[in-house]
């Protein structure tokens, strides 16, 4: 049972016995008349949840170090119930799934569930868990903030972070034959962020400003379109100068090796003259099969984080050109192409991309500034055929 006391130091005080232990916990509020009344209606509904069996310690006291001791006096109370917790069914959805993902995906799911899932959800029996908890998390997330008052978690990571809850609910309610309780769940719509390509002239600039060894790294980027973690993962076998070739067969992620994003993705790009005579300065010092193609000072492979931190950003400051991603070196190879009159369906298969859709979605705006056409060549003909009075 529950009570209230009142402290020396005239703060009200919960006081509540269950399952054999004593619990303390502060209300924090002084004890005036209002304060009192509000602390035994919550006294009350504490009581009755105890009577009804259904008081969970972390619903009123989320952030108490008494929260673990209760939770497993409650499991040692009540061992043998149908339905598993939550966080007992999510570490053997996990041991069942981890071996069908590469492990930096898995690391991801894994970091979810147990960072954010499992703190919110652990104690609660998994036929227990319904769309309005799912919705009070959510925006838990949603309000997370940081230092500068922006927000931590874009809409995109929220939805990540909850995909593996929806996954676990499915199975868990085939399995244990209860109603799936997200039936109405929507995720959240996701703003894609916009592309920023850089013009002829920036890129000029930027391999102007950039340190003499990364040159041919970042021409690399800008000439073929090819994913950081493709980059990195390029070895000397990749490259077949004989056909003219760059093999792209294996990311770099985490500092392990895996296979290419999608079936697409793995490819081979046409190595023109300029990008040889870069390969051959490249590969000059590489021996033996396997040594990559590009490294850090210590002959590791290339950590995408060190490069953005590292060279990219000051590179960019230093040329007095606006920040921009990394990425950006793909959207740039994509423009860049079209600009000068590449087949579109070249385009895609340089990029690794199924279909051109995407490359007229993303890049026709850019395209018409880089490559001129902006309409002006019909205004000429307008003007020249009469059609439009001259200014």
């Amino acid at each position: 049972m529950a009570n209230i006391r009142v402290r020396p130091n005239g703060i009200i005080q919960y006081d509540i016995h269950i399952y054999g232990e004593r619990f303390r916990e502060t209300s924090g509020m002084p004890a005036t008349p209002k304060n009192l009344k509000i602390a035994k209606a919550t006294i009350k509904q504490i009581n009755a949840e105890i009577d009804l069996n259904t008081f969970q310690y972390r619903d009123y006291f989320p952030d108490s170090k008494k929260v673990e001791l209760f939770e497993q006096l409650q499991r040692d109370k009540y061992p043998d119930r149908f339905y598993p917790y939550f966080d007992d069914f999510a570490k053997k959805w996990l041991a069942q799934q981890a071996p069908k993902w590469k492990n930096s995906y898995r690391k991801t799911v894994e970091r979810n569930v147990h960072h954010y899932l499992i703190p919110f959800f652990g104690n609660t029996l998994i036929n227990e868990i319904y769309l309005n908890q799912l919705d009070q998390f959510r925006k838990q997330l949603t309000e997370m903030e940081k230092e500068d008052g922006s927000r931590t978690l874009s809409n995109a990571r929220v939805n990540n972070i909850l995909w593996p809850l929806i996954s676990i609910m499915i199975v868990a309610a085939e399995e244990f034959k209860f109603d799936y309780p997200f039936s109405r769940y929507r995720a959240l719509r996701e703003q894609k962020a916009d592309s920023s390509p850089m013009t002829l002239q920036e890129v000029k600039r930027f391999l102007d400003y950039v340190e003499p060894e990364w040159y041919d790294y970042f021409l690399l980027r800008f000439m073929t379109g090819m994913r950081s973690c493709e980059v990195h993962g390029l070895q000397l076998k990749h490259i077949d100068f004989d056909h003219r070739l760059i093999k792209v067969r294996q990311n770099m992620v985490n500092g392990e090796v895996t296979d290419v994003k999608t079936p697409k993705s793995r490819r081979d790009l046409p190595i023109n003259d300029i990008l040889s005579s870069s390969l051959e300065r490249i590969t000059a010092t590489l021996f033996e099969p396997d040594d990559f193609l590009f490294t850090n000072d210590a002959g590791e492979p290339l950590d995408t984080r060190y490069i953005g931190k590292q060279v990219w950003h000051p590179t960019l400051k230093r040329a007095g050109l606006k920040t921009r991603r990394p990425y950006e070196t793909r959207h740039t190879a994509a423009v860049l192409h079209l600009a000068a009159h590449e087949n579109p369906l070249y385009v895609s298969q340089l990029l690794g991309h199924s279909n051109t859709r995407l490359l007229f979605e993303i890049y026709a705006p850019y395209v018409f500034n880089a490559a001129r056409n902006d309409g002006s060549a019909f205004s000429d003909l307008m003007r020249s055929g009469g059609v439009v009075k001259p200014d």
